[in-house]
């Protein structure tokens, strides 16, 4: 039983490790910004930081074939992009928030790269660890990792930084991410991953940059990522100008996305189950687009301090259906041999969009108030939904002919 649902455990440690510093970039520096005086539209274009994971695709074939030592393919990266992960956030620990700008969006950007390169290895695991009955799980599985490391990269370190200042909680959460690095010893590598490594195929960047079915699914999920992006950029700055406290805003984002993966998130898997991806996809979709529209109208009518947390709540809810959801398809279209490639291509499309929404997402919310910044993404998931529907309609015309 133990080998049985190691991999499962596996999971939730990888996504633990990865995400407790990307939820550090995007949860606590544009708070701890926006809190020592850093402008809307300033902290917007920092979150221009994650433009490695649009990127990231370009290194994954070495990732995806190249092991660097005796753990395995998969194992190998993980233990060296954790010691690259502790280095960075440890030098960013001697950086002043409200000075040095400039210098914590390089480091940032530094600390993304090495996230970015440890989630195509997070990625290739997955794909070849589970089978396709059992992906939906794994999806969920995976968001559980991102919650622990939200929490304690989000709100965690935000209340650290309260308590203690902010070099003593950098420091402790680098060794934090410094004992995460083991969890990579108490998991196997995949079955199909040790066949693949006695007899390598060649992978090319060019190969997939042809491969139409990749650059429809990003053209089918661009609307809604844009849209939930410009939202997830904007909502937790909308409770620093109302006033709330950084650990407050810290524990606000924490509790809801706890919340959301232990409740929404089994709850889309095991509807998941049920149905093929594309139609899950359209589902899903479809759903946040509705929920959004009313959050829109909802918030216009409720005292704003009380819609302000509820959206940010939402808009993590809908962050969980949109992983698993996603997550689950790409899972479904990564080729053998390929998956990190293949998933990774789809996340750095994924995160392409969501970068070109966060660039302007400040100055959607300063000119236009943060009440648009929660139209944005039901229109975007209505559209996507839109275009699923049309190219499952199409699919389904042209197989009787074939």
């Amino acid at each position: 039983m133990g080998n049985r649902y190691m991999p499962h455990i596996g999971m939730v440690a990888l996504a633990s490790q990865q995400y407790l510093a990307i939820a550090f970039i995007y949860s606590a520096i544009p708070v701890i910004l926006r809190g020592n005086g850093a402008s809307l539209e300033s902290v917007g274009l920092y979150s221009t930081a994650f433009f490695a994971f649009t990127v990231n695709f370009l290194w994954a074939p070495v990732v995806d074939r190249r092991s660097l030592n005796r753990l395995g393919l998969r194992r190998s990266w993980i233990p060296l992009t954790q010691v690259a992960t502790t280095t960075v956030l440890a030098a960013m620990a001697f950086l002043n928030p409200r000075t040095d700008f400039v210098a914590i969006f390089l480091v940032s950007l530094a600390l993304a790269t090495v996230a970015a390169t440890q989630r195509i290895a997070t990625l290739g695991y997955i794909a070849e660890a589970l089978d396709s009955g059992e992906r939906p799980l794994g999806a969920a599985l995976l968001g559980w990792g991102r919650v622990i490391g939200h929490v304690i990269g989000g709100a965690v370190c935000l209340q650290l930084i309260e308590i203690v200042g902010w070099r003593p909680a950098l420091l402790s959460l680098a060794v934090v991410l410094a004992a995460f690095a083991g969890w990579v010893f108490a998991i196997p590598e995949p079955f199909l991953c040790k066949d693949l490594s006695r007899s390598p195929q060649r992978l090319s960047i060019f190969a997939i940059l042809r491969n139409n079915g990749l650059w429809t699914t990003a053209a089918l999920i661009a609307p809604g990522v844009i849209g939930i992006a410009v939202a997830f950029a904007t909502v937790q700055l909308r409770l620093v100008d109302l006033g709330f406290a950084a650990a407050d805003i810290g524990w606000i984002g924490a509790l809801s996305n706890v919340v959301t993966y232990t409740i929404i998130a089994p709850l889309t898997s095991a509807i998941l189950a049920r149905m093929a991806p594309q139609q899950g996809l359209i589902w899903g979709c479809a759903v946040l687009a509705i929920g959004f529209g009313a959050l829109s109208v909802i918030d216009r009518y409720v005292d704003v301090r009380v819609s302000a947390v509820g959206s940010v709540g939402f808009v993590f809810a809908a962050l969980a259906v949109q992983h698993v959801t996603f997550t689950n398809w790409f899972l479904g279209l990564a080729r053998p041999g390929k998956a990190g490639t293949d998933v990774t291509f789809l996340t750095s499309v994924m995160s392409a969009f969501a970068l070109a929404a966060f660039a302007p997402s400040g100055f959607i919310a300063a000119r236009l108030g943060y009440g648009v910044t929660l139209i944005v993404p039901g229109l975007g998931y209505a559209l996507s939904a839109l275009l699923a529907a049309a190219l499952l309609c199409q699919a389904a015309t042209v197989a009787p002919e074939e």
